[in-house]
């Protein structure tokens, strides 16, 4: 008789795992509530940032992720728009993006007229290769946008040296990382500017938006006119100093992001609590293997849990092939690092830049390759929803059950229909 689910067996995990996603309260029903009673749905012309939501959510953000100044926007892609816009990346600019992070993080840079590099990610964080991006710089690059790919930190002391050497903006991608760390700081707080997406997956959300965060109050003052048809604050409301679109956030956004925010550290540490106990026996399985953590990194929140799979250590199974039975197992888990390379996809692949002025003759998607990028989605990367990390212990037992299980049946995976 078969032993594994994915061949007809009994499955290991016979209920939910962690909590569904959104998490939501009769808090968040008050605060909702609150503003809709108010008949106050936007910011308005002229209250105080305190008068507002939104105001205080840019505020509240801001501090939690230790910077100066947040600018709460429509979503993360139009966050990442913002944020290049206000350092004056244009037509014919360069920017330096990885090749595993999710489309818009490339599709922003195209958005204001400017050029996507794309470059390979680091074997051991799947994050963007600082030194793929000093090996991609030229006299047009402008900035560079590390993504903290599921919320793990890039390392941010080599970037910043980078920019600096080479006189770079850096963008932090940080859709994925709300509350993570690197040497005691929040992400979004390090480069000259961050941008965070609040979209319905994730850790903190309203359904849609995002913010821009900064401590530069210059780079403050353009994202906030940017992000406000071209107004500046203190000046007349009908006065318009900028070409500039709409990306405001709505009262209703805010008011429920305050409500999450308030939660947002206890989910934390549960994550933090189980992703401890998940690795620890990761490591005691042949063939699995959790990231390794940079001591640098003092804090790890994540939109989803990478862990490393090794098929010549699991018998020679396809990890593809790992995956269905996992799945079959009752266990949620998918390719990890955001999936393939962002160049396959057609957007990229049917490209040319033949009537651009800015044309670059060298630069044909459609020959892009990231030796490291492709391995890691095709062989390699395995993730965990954030969702699976908000029971308890015995969730994380089930998890290590399932895939022990699997480890010990590999005899039986490799004879079934689909062999390796």
């Amino acid at each position: 008789m078969a032993r594994l689910a994915v061949n007809g067996g009994e499955p290991t995990v016979k209920r939910t795992l962690g909590r569904p996603w959104p998490i939501f309260d009769e808090e968040d029903e008050k605060a909702l509530l609150e503003v809709l009673r108010s008949g106050k749905w936007w910011r308005g012309a002229y209250e105080k940032a305190a008068d507002s939501k939104v105001g205080q959510l840019e505020d509240a953000f801001a501090a939690y992720q230790h910077a100066k100044y947040g600018i709460a926007v429509t979503n993360g892609t139009q966050a990442l728009e913002c944020a290049l816009k206000a350092t004056g990346v244009g037509p014919g600019d360069e920017v330096i993006v990885p090749a595993l992070t999710f489309i818009a993080t490339a599709t922003a840079v195209v958005l204001v007229n400017a050029v996507p590099v794309i470059v390979d990610v680091d074997p051991a964080s799947y994050n963007i290769s600082p030194e793929a991006v000093e090996a991609a710089i030229t006299p047009r690059t402008k900035a560079i946008i590390p993504v903290h790919n599921g919320g793990y930190p890039c390392d941010m002391d080599r970037l910043m040296e980078i920019a600096s050497k080479h006189n770079l903006f850096v963008v932090e991608d940080c859709a994925h990382a709300h509350g993570s760390e690197w040497r005691g700081r929040r992400l979004g707080s390090i480069g000259h500017l961050g941008c965070f997406s609040f979209q319905m997956g994730k850790t903190l959300t309203c359904g849609e938006g995002g913010i821009v965060l900064t401590s530069d109050s210059g780079l403050a003052e353009k994202a906030y006119s940017l992000m406000h048809i071209g107004r500046v604050s203190g000046r007349p409301f009908y006065e318009f100093h900028r070409f500039a679109s709409n990306m405001r956030m709505t009262e209703f956004q805010a008011a429920l992001l305050l409500s999450q925010l308030s939660r947002l550290d206890e989910q934390v540490e549960a994550r933090e609590r189980n992703t401890a106990y998940l690795a620890k026996g990761l490591r005691e399985i042949e063939g699995v293997k959790p990231i390794s953590r940079d001591p640098r990194v003092t804090r790890w929140c994540f939109y989803y849990w990478n862990f490393k799979y090794h098929e010549d250590r699991f018998d020679g199974i396809l990890r593809d092939r790992f995956l269905e039975a996992l799945r079959a197992e009752g266990v949620p888990c998918s390719v990890g690092a955001h999936g393939e390379p962002i160049y396959h996809h057609p957007v990229f692949k049917n490209t040319t830049w033949d009537k651009c002025p800015f044309h670059r003759p060298d630069l044909n998607y459609g020959k892009v390759y990231c030796t490291e990028a492709e391995r890691i989605y095709r062989h390699e990367a395995c993730s965990f929803p954030h969702r699976l990390f908000l029971g308890d212990e015995s969730d994380m037992g089930l998890v290590l059950e399932a895939i022990r299980k699997i480890r010990d049946n590999t005899d039986e995976l490799k004879q079934a229909p689909g062999g390796k």
